[in-house]
């Protein structure tokens, strides 16, 4: 049985980083996918810690995966200080935990996935790790062209059963609820709003249990308003969908944009300084460093800890297929408040997580969803 592990307080800072070149890859993404620049990234130094899987005290895991090269096919910069930047870190741990081989493509257009992903399995990668819901249909019809290869892709299905692809996502529903339980509290207007990337399965049932959460609170009358911007990467027009939605009367957006979020938080200073009340709050990191005034840490997802836990069912010969991580797993967390709502409603999130990790029965209008 899987069993909650305990992470110290995040140490964020920003560091340069430099991987140097590894194995030979294919001339077509040579310069992408190995990183010979030294490039910015917000890096996180904690504890080391993982999720534990049954009858793992006495294997040896670096002794598995030593040597073993893994490469990650990224659909935006490593920089984004986001969902990118997590998974560039995720693969920065296997090497530094294990001394696994690593490699990446950034900024990996849904259209070439296919060939970059078949590209690294050619070079010679063991483990080709593909981050992102949108890169389903093409890391399984590679994983079938390569059985003797091991393929991971993040907020997948593997509903065909392929063996060796191990699909693993974030049980859908509990950030919806504690974050949508936290902005319909906090909302002036009773307007909120979510800004994301684009729409997949995970993204919309939060949705449905934000509108849950309201009405558990008895702010069901909280109109919650969604806007995709089309990209993960494009903050002008994550700026001009916030300008919009504040001059709507949204005053609490959650920010689910990657780079975008960046253009989110433009708008919401600028609507802060025209003497509008803005709250937005924080998905994937904490990003409160900001706009310490106007962002709530919100909902931190540790993608290293997640894909740590996979590779960890890879050495251990697990059959591919699919996995759902939670709270319950410690893979998922909410992050401090920062004294930007008030102490009823820190307390109210408080004591439901609480009684909700002792009790998931506690909060019946929570539903959790593990097959996204």
């Amino acid at each position: 049985m899987r069993k909650v592990f305990n992470f110290s307080s995040l140490l964020i800072s920003l560091v340069m980083v430099i991987s140097a070149c590894q194995p030979a890859i294919p001339k077509v993404i040579e310069q992408e996918v190995i990183v010979t620049d030294i490039i910015e990234v917000e890096k996180v130094t904690e504890e080391t810690g993982t999720v534990e899987i049954a009858g793992e005290e006495e294997f040896d895991f670096e002794g598995a995966l030593k040597g073993k090269k893994i490469a990650a096919v990224l659909p935006g910069p490593v920089n984004d200080a986001g969902w990118n930047t997590t998974a560039y870190l995720a693969i920065v741990h296997l090497r530094d935990q294990y001394g696994m081989e690593i490699a990446y493509r950034e900024d990996t257009k849904v259209e070439e996935a296919e060939q970059v992903i078949r590209e690294f399995a050619e070079a010679g990668f063991d483990i080709i790790y593909a981050h992102g819901f949108e890169y389903a249909d093409q890391i399984q019809a590679v994983a079938l062209e390569y059985p003797d290869k091991t393929f991971i892709q993040t907020n997948g299905n593997n509903s065909a059963g392929i063996p060796n692809l191990y699909t693993v996502g974030f049980s859908a529903g509990e950030s919806g609820y504690f974050m949508g339980r936290t902005a319909c509290q906090v909302t002036k207007t009773g307007r909120i709003a979510y800004i994301v990337g684009t729409s997949f399965p995970i993204i919309d049932h939060n949705i449905l249990m934000t509108r849950a959460a309201c009405a558990d609170v008895g702010k069901g009358d909280v109109e919650v308003l969604e806007s995709y911007i089309g990209s993960w990467n494009d903050p002008a027009k994550a700026k001009e969908l916030s300008k919009a939605l504040f001059e709507q009367g949204v005053d609490v957006i959650l920010m689910i944009a990657d780079a975008g979020d960046i253009g989110i938080v433009e708008a919401g200073k600028e609507a802060e300084a025209a003497g509008k009340h803005i709250r937005l709050i924080s998905w994937v990191k904490d990003k409160n460093y900001m706009a310490p005034d106007l962002i709530i840490g919100g909902w931190e997802e540790r993608i290293y800890a997640m894909i740590d836990y996979v590779v960890r069912q890879i050495a251990l010969g697990t059959p591919g297929g699919h996995f759902a991580l939670g709270l319950h797993d410690g893979v998922v967390a909410i992050n401090p408040f920062y004294g930007l709502v008030s102490e009823e409603i820190e307390l109210d999130i408080v004591t439901t997580l609480q009684k909700y990790l002792d009790d998931p029965k506690s909060l019946p209008t929570l539903i959790v969803r593990t097959d996204l």
